[in-house]
């Protein structure tokens, strides 16, 4: 059984398990769960997945509704006996590791896809997620993080120091995303015709959800001021979120109309709208490893991000990309200029990075590694 808080569209977390379950279920049986969240109708591909809602699991911390969870998954695997729990994402990860090991679930798996306690919190906050991973990890018997970033994070902060880990990098299509992103020049330019783009206007993008640590507001500041030197830049941001209308109102205090900025909400395509960029503006301020950092890359679109977890195992600084300061508006501003005067640095940078995550992140080999997994129990 693999368990989520919640199943998104957009969500890294899915999409690993999506890939997952695609590759080897005619090798394993596999069950799914999740909370209430449940919005991505990809995995009714599968008919033989068996989707299990658990009604209590939500994504924020209710403590009645988290005991009602563990027992809905203690008793849950109990009466199925599963194999293996491999469990995602924090909430999820917290109450169906314990469950699965008050139940006496033979192998327990902690997929580690991010630092939840390096978002920005109050310091009681903070000692309350170290303290509540402290005391739950030692139920896994193997931790698979998607980053050597993220594992570390945790032992630095003497978390499962003591238990088996692995890297199993969040895998990607490629032959499935190159096609989708790889558009004609007639192509690129009805596409960009279509969303009020010329030829000639420099495109960037930003893709995530609109949340504190995505970070967005980041880069509405530093495409302000990029905009004033270069009018012809453009700002594309593709998400939704519950601080989206606090980035429109950015936006409007900075001058910055629908001419030069588009709020574009959820979109599907998102290979298509890297294929008629020219960079990736990158803010977030917590990954465990940023998989569309990994998406852009593969399509050859350059990157400027934060410093963030798992950044520097995608780009190497001004190699294949440019890594900066977190909340750093100057800096960010500086790289990017770089790349928005400098064409041939743009395809220099977006070759190289395609090649380093088209050995690191194909989902072949992401499967090849859960198999050995699975196959120790």
């Amino acid at each position: 059984m693999h368990t989520t808080t919640r199943i998104v569209t957009s969500g890294g977390a899915e999409k690993n398990i999506y890939y997952t379950i695609a590759q080897l279920r005619d090798q394993f049986e596999f069950h799914l769960s999740c909370g209430v969240e449940y919005n991505d109708p990809s995995f009714n591909n599968f008919p033989d997945l068996k989707i299990i809602i658990c009604p209590f699991l939500v994504n924020r911390v209710s403590f009645f509704n988290d005991l009602r969870a563990l027992w809905f998954y203690y008793r849950l695997i109990k009466k199925e006996k599963y194999d293996i729990v491999h469990t995602h994402e924090t909430k999820a990860s917290f109450i169906t590791k314990l469950a699965a090991w008050l139940a006496g679930c033979p192998y327990i798996i902690y997929g580690l896809h991010g630092v939840v306690f390096n978002d920005p919190m109050h310091i009681i906050k903070h000692r309350f997620y170290v303290t509540l991973e402290k005391l739950t990890i030692h139920c896994a018997d193997l931790i698979v993080a998607v980053g050597s970033n993220t594992i570390e994070a945790y032992h630095k902060k003497n978390i499962g120091k003591n238990i088996p880990y692995e890297i199993v990098r969040s895998g990607i299509n490629f032959n499935d995303y190159l096609q989708k992103g790889t558009l004609t020049n007639d192509e690129k330019s009805a596409f960009r015709t279509s969303l009020g783009l010329s030829k000639d206007d420099i495109v960037i993008l930003n893709v995530g959800r609109f949340s504190y640590s995505k970070a967005q507001r980041y880069a509405i500041d530093a495409f302000a001021l990029l905009h004033e030197k270069y009018p012809a830049s453009k700002l594309l941001l593709i998400g939704e979120g519950e601080l989206l209308d606090n980035c429109k109102e950015l936006a409007d205090r900075l001058g910055l109309d629908e001419k030069s900025i588009r709020f574009l909400g959820y979109q599907k395509d998102i290979p298509r709208f890297l294929a008629i960029s020219d960079l990736f503006m990158f803010t977030s301020l917590r990954e465990g490893l940023p998989r569309v950092i990994v998406e852009a890359s593969l399509l050859k679109v350059p990157v400027v991000t934060f410093v963030v977890e798992g950044a520097v195992e995608v780009l190497e600084h001004e190699k294949t990309g440019f890594i900066v300061p977190q909340k750093d508006v100057g800096a960010l501003v500086e790289y990017a200029e770089k790349l928005v005067l400098n064409p041939a640095l743009r395809a220099e940078f977006g070759e190289l990075a395609q090649i380093h995550v088209m050995k690191h992140w194909d989902m072949h080999l992401m499967a090849v590694q859960l198999t050995d997994i699975y196959n120790r129990k």
